[in-house]
């Protein structure tokens, strides 16, 4: 890869980057925790931030960029923001499968149903209409009529 000039290319760069499939980034990765250099009972946060640290100075080796963790960190919750706030427009078209349907209406998140709508506990305070019509005949009154 060319070294990128612009940081915000650089970081969606770093965002598209498969280290996941990177043999190398894989294997690099797996000494550093197998040689006891992050102690395996540190909380996830920790064990997230040396693997975060690890991508960007690998990124940047091998891409000649200059990003630092920090602005990966920071790119990271922008990133994970946008996509909660395009959640909920995802959602509402989303059809719910029984189960999850099942899980809202058990923890008590009818909010979250889609196209649920509240329908009021009362009777409808209105006047009833008046039926315009015609009275049915009955069996008996049509067999006169004929």
């Amino acid at each position: 890869m060319e070294p990128q000039v612009n940081h915000e290319d650089a970081l969606k760069a770093y965002g598209s980057y498969p280290f996941s499939s990177d043999e190398t980034y894989q294997q690099g990765v797996a000494s550093l925790f197998a040689g006891g250099a992050v102690d395996p009972n540190a909380p996830a946060e920790v064990h997230e931030d040396v693997k975060r640290r690890t991508r960007v100075f690998y990124f940047n080796k091998i891409t000649g960029n200059s990003i630092t963790a920090e602005e990966v960190c920071d790119y990271e919750l922008l990133l994970q923001q946008s996509l909660v706030e395009r959640k909920p427009a995802e959602d509402k078209d989303r059809v719910l499968t029984f189960a999850e349907l099942k899980e809202l209406i058990e923890s008590g998140n009818v909010d979250k149903i889609p196209n649920n709508k509240v329908i009021p506990d009362v009777l409808n305070e209105a006047p009833p209409s008046q039926s315009t019509a015609p009275m049915r005949k009955k069996p008996w009154e049509e067999a006169t009529d004929s």
